[in-house]
């Protein structure tokens, strides 16, 4: 009897066990599609149910690897080195040879409006102008992140988009991720890495990421909505008029005035950091007062390797602000669209205390030709700014130096002169002997 009570007791437990580890499965149900990037792959290089982004800067930047550009690299499927692969066989590999890059791949998941999710990604990379397997170069930066677009647009520069913090996985597999809460029923989730550094040569001949092992989870429900309690004591008596007496003068002088209460506003919570970006029509890098506004210009603000948000400038003077910052230093980067070139530094650092708002303004313009295609076409078209400068040194040169007619005249009188000489010399001779 004593055995099966025993039994008993443990199959309970057991269920119990079981039922609760059900539980907890559903809700970690990984909510991509193929998110181990395995075979087959698309015929442009990415795993089957994931998309390829990329970046591309303007063919102006792509002779000199200090200027930060970007250039469409290839995907593919790693399936020969078993260190290039995270988990089962194969990998997603992105990478270029000498030309450096900023691309990922995406894909869009149906969700829960309001439910919080967290993307996982493990990564690696490797940049050399070695063959593998020398190691990579741990000085050159290939950021690495992942992304979460809470209304599921499918477009990496969504403003919407919530990046994660930077890691520099050379030669070895981390892990890296990000929360959102979705404000739609559909996120889309962003793997990323971007070797195009603004100011440092980063060009060699393998720049390489791998991505593998992904996984989109649901951390948090939606919040319920609570009803307000109502009160349960019944409500106060109305308030009853009591008649003055007609015989006590009621006094009209020595009265208080009621003074109505005004809403004193809540001090502010955090810190506030507010970007523009203006119209540097003269290339200055300063703001003038005839300059308007520059629109396009993308925004992103983060602390240390943490991205706290990104937006696109209006075009108006209206700046974006990040609201809500905790006190400390932040960094802030600005990226402008392919027609436009930068005349102030592309990011700057601000540090912000408690309840300040701190502001910054990045300049750029439209691209204008170089200095020498200027130079060439004021040739070519004879502009009057380069005429006067050749006629007066061509005048210069009429005054300096004597023309050949000049100099023959010159010549024939010294010769005429001599001859008179010698003529004159040859007379006297004669009667002189003569005379003797």
């Amino acid at each position: 009897m004593k055995k099966n009570s025993f039994k008993l007791v443990f199959l309970i437990l057991l269920l119990l066990g079981m039922g609760g580890q059900a539980q907890r499965t559903v809700a970690q149900t990984n909510l991509l599609k193929n998110p181990g990037f395995e075979l087959p792959y698309n015929s442009d290089g990415s795993a089957n149910s994931w998309g390829r982004w990329f970046r591309v800067s303007s063919a102006d930047k792509f002779d000199d690897c200090t200027k930060g550009y970007h250039k469409e690299p290839h995907w593919s499927a790693e399936t020969n080195s078993a260190p290039l692969i995270n988990s089962g066989s194969a990998s997603q590999h992105v990478g270029n040879s000498w030309d450096t890059w900023a691309a990922g791949v995406l894909q869009t998941v149906s969700v829960t409006p309001g439910s919080t999710y967290r993307f996982t990604l493990w990564a690696r990379g490797r940049a050399s102008n070695d063959d593998y397997p020398a190691p990579s170069e741990g000085g050159l930066r290939m950021d690495v992140q992942v992304g979460i677009d809470p209304n599921g647009s499918g477009v990496w520069s969504d403003g919407d988009v919530k990046w994660s913090g930077f890691i520099q996985p050379h030669d070895q597999w981390q892990q890296v991720s990000v929360e959102v809460t979705a404000t739609g029923d559909k996120v889309s989730v962003f793997t990323a890495g971007d070797y195009g550094l603004e100011g440092a040569n980063q060009c060699r001949a393998h720049l390489d990421v791998w991505f593998d092992s992904a996984e989109l989870i649901e951390v948090g429900p939606p919040p319920t909505n609570t009803p307000v309690p109502q009160p349960t004591s019944p409500p106060p008596p109305p308030a009853t008029s009591t008649p003055i007496p007609t015989e006590t003068p009621v006094p009209t002088e020595t009265a208080v005035p009621t003074e109505v209460p005004t809403n004193t506003p809540e001090p502010p919570t955090g810190a506030t950091v507010c970007v523009n970006a203006f119209a540097d029509d003269n290339g200055n890098g300063q703001f003038d007062t005839n300059e308007g506004y520059m629109g396009s210009v993308a925004f992103r603000v983060a602390s240390g390797t943490q991205v706290i948000g990104q937006a696109v400038s209006s075009g108006t003077s209206e700046p974006v602000c990040f609201e809500g910052l905790d006190a400390g230093v932040y960094q802030i980067e600005q990226v402008v669209p392919g027609p436009l070139e930068m005349t102030t530094a592309a990011n700057t650092t601000v540090t912000v205390e408690e309840g300040q708002t701190a502001g910054v303004q990045f300049g750029s313009r439209l691209k204008v030709e170089s200095d020498t295609a200027e130079a060439d076409s004021v040739a070519d078209t004879g502009s009057a700014t380069v005429a006067p400068t050749v006629a007066s040194d061509e005048a210069a040169q009429t005054v300096e130096t004597p023309d050949e007619g000049s100099n023959l005249a010159s010549y024939s009188g010294l010769i005429v002169l001599v001859l008179a000489v010698i003529l004159l010399g040859g007379i006297l001779f004669v009667v002189l002997r003569r005379t003797a």
